[in-house]
């Protein structure tokens, strides 16, 4: 029934456009079908029909779970940008052929209207998502999206796309006279583009990552080209569907549907993720990006042609049209970003993100509208001496302001500048130091001492990290055994209830991958030994041990824990302040002040126990529980063992 009901949001879509539609005479057409206001109104229907291109994305897993009929709105994504890319190109070339000096205020006042959108989504989702998150930890983390060379709201792709665009048709037609030889030029660039987006390979960062990564990302960047050349040739191709309109309209349709299906059938036996480690995929890529191309060409045009006959225009539409940047900029932010999300119904879904999306979207488009008027606004300056008295006063208190805005300014910049540069010494200065400290250290190192090694954060404080120390608890000449002093962490030893062995648990995969790379620096890596890792049986119960394995990263067993740490007093383990808050071994209580706790925490081992889901622990009083925990048990310390090799030292 939900499913049924979820066709609610297109039929309302759908009434909208009906409201005040005008039908043109027979034998007639709208003359103004490609007017701007028009433009505009397709563009806002068009924002609102990616927002449920993306619900339906949400709610369905990408079209694989059936939702009723408002599931083919999970393949229509490429139709809707198809329609803004045909409108930025056409807007583009008409104002270029009907104002004398648009290029002269191009910079000024085009440039701007998609530039200070960029920059406010940057902020807005720098603040909501990306702090929040924690997917920034650093003020230069913070500079980097906000200035968007790291895309936290990856739907602004088409913004980045759109600016660099735009800034080819300036350059183009502003140092080439023949807007022909021009529009060439363009065309080879676009082309470029297009070809070098669809030789990298998909992006797999954890936020945005870079500017063109993966097939939708350009698959219709070509009908920006489509638009440009309508424009131009406008003259010529209007007369020919005028003429031909009554074989054209049913073509365009019958072949969108077609193609439509074509495309479907591609995306499921071929669709974007085709490539692998040392396969780019660019075969399917190929047919995908060609089959999707047929597809929006069809579709463009059928709109085209009905346009010529079928107006849509009223309040609300011309609404949609103010406001359609804003809607596609924002409406991530309530689909896939907040808290309650999973706890939501599809339909309570969808009624959030359409309401939230479009009053936050009227409140931007307010504050765009007044930020874009303080920049492009023409100022006339009156010389002083025509100035009378309230003039001159008024001049003054905005010289007053301007200083009190500059050094406002210089204080941001001076601090962080300070930031960023305490930053580049925790980065890159810092390292060097303490690994010279950490050198010296261990090579006078004995059983027993206690060194720091790497840097996380240890202490009750979210914000920097410290030095993680560690027990010496073998040494073979050059070659010393580190055992982490206290648990770093809580944490599961496998993710998942099943028969594990220490060569196949999640543990290791992350000891090795994320406390590896983030937690151990590029000069530290230097002296870390990959180990052969050999995991006895459990003697008690008889479980097998696994694989033999190779780690730069590990945890102990049960019998190097018998050997390293003989007595019940040794074997006792306190968690560090940050890996208490976070929840080891017990639940968090009120009032619980994890800077007072002092209590021992029983940690995980890598051999088996009672059976293939348990593995060995030690508990709080130092014993060894060789029946042991279930693997998944998400509270259990962590501490880290290292081999590291003091006459791997450059010289």
């Amino acid at each position: 029934m939900e499913s049924l009901l979820l066709c609610i949001f297109p039929a309302i879509v759908l009434i909208i456009m009906l409201i005040g539609i005008k039908f043109a005479p027979k034998g007639s057409i709208h003359e103004d079908f490609m007017s701007l206001q028009q433009g505009k109104i397709l563009q806002g229907l068009a924002a609102v029909g990616i927002i449920l291109h993306h619900l339906t994305q949400e709610i369905t897993n990408y079209g694989n779970v059936w939702k009723g009929p408002i599931t083919i709105f999970s393949s229509m994504g490429i139709l809707f940008t198809a329609i803004f890319f045909f409108y930025s190109g056409y807007g583009l070339m008409t104002s270029l052929d009907k104002k004398p000096d648009y290029l002269k205020t191009f910079m000024r006042k085009r440039m701007p209207s998609v530039l200070l959108p960029f920059m406010l989504s940057n902020a807005i989702y720098l603040v909501f998502v990306a702090m929040y998150f924690g997917y920034v930890n650093s003020v230069i983390d913070s500079l980097i999206c906000f200035w968007g060379f790291r895309l936290v709201n990856t739907n602004t792709w088409f913004l980045v796309e759109i600016l660099i665009l735009y800034l080819a048709f300036y350059f183009t037609h502003r140092y080439i006279k023949d807007k022909n030889k021009a529009l060439y030029v363009l065309t080879g660039f676009v082309g470029l583009m297009i070809l070098g987006s669809f030789l990298i390979l998909h992006d797999e960062s954890k936020v945005g990552g870079c500017w063109f990564m993966g097939e939708w990302w350009y698959n219709t960047t070509a009908f920006f080209l489509a638009g440009l050349y309508f424009a131009r040739y406008a003259d010529k191709i209007v007369p020919f569907m005028k003429k031909h309109y009554k074989w054209l309209l049913p073509v365009s349709v019958g072949g969108f549907v077609l193609l439509f299906g074509l495309e479907e059938v591609v995306i499921r036996f071929f669709g974007y993720y085709q490539e692998w480690e040392g396969h780019p995929g660019y075969g399917a890529k190929l047919i995908t990006l060609l089959a999707q191309t047929l597809v929006c060409g069809a579709w463009i045009s059928m709109l085209l042609l009905i346009q010529m006959k079928v107006r849509i225009r009223n309040k609300v539409l011309i609404l949609l049209s103010k406001i359609s940047l804003e809607l596609y900029i924002i409406h991530d932010l309530f689909m896939k970003h907040m808290l309650f999300e999973n706890e939501m119904r599809d339909l309570v879904l969808f009624i959030w993100v359409m309401v939230s999306s479009l009053g936050v979207a009227v409140i931007l488009h307010l504050l765009i509208w007044w930020l874009l008027h303080l920049i492009t606004a023409n100022k006339v300056q009156i010389p002083e001496e025509e100035m009378n008295l309230d003039q001159k006063l008024e001049a003054k208190i905005k010289k007053k302001r301007k200083k009190a805005a500059l050094r406002w300014l210089a204080i941001v910049v001076v601090l962080l500048t300070f930031f960023v540069c305490s930053e580049l010494y925790v980065m890159y200065v810092q390292p060097k130091i303490y690994y010279e400290e950490e050198i010296v250290l261990l090579e006078e190192a004995k059983v027993g001492d206690v060194v720091p090694f790497g840097t996380m954060n240890t202490d009750y404080i979210k914000s920097g990290d410290e030095r993680i120390l560690w027990y010496v608890a073998d040494r073979q000449d050059d070659k010393l055994l580190l055992v982490s002093v206290s648990a770093l962490a809580p944490g599961d030893l496998h993710n998942v209830a099943e028969d594990i062995y220490w060569a196949g648990c999640s543990l290791r995969e992350e000891l090795n991958g994320t406390f590896y790379e983030e937690y151990i620096n590029d000069y530290e890596k230097e002296l870390v030994v990959k180990t052969d890792i050999v995991t006895s049986a459990n003697p008690v119960y008889g479980t097998g041990g696994g694989r033999t394995v190779q780690d730069y990263v590990f945890i102990l067993s049960a019998d190097e824990v018998e050997l390293y740490f003989p007595t019940e007093e040794e074997r006792n383990l306190q968690a560090t302040q940050a890996a208490a808050r976070d929840g080891v071994n017990v639940a968090v209580n009120d009032g619980y002040d994890y800077k007072e706790r002092k209590d021992n925490t029983w940690w995980w081992t890598r051999t088996k126990g009672s059976d293939g889901r348990r593995m060995v622990i030690i508990n709080p009083a130092g014993e060894i529980d060789w029946e042991g925990k279930r693997a998944n048990v998400a509270s259990g310390g962590i501490r880290p063992a290292i081999w590291v090799d003091c006459g791997s030292v450059p010289e």
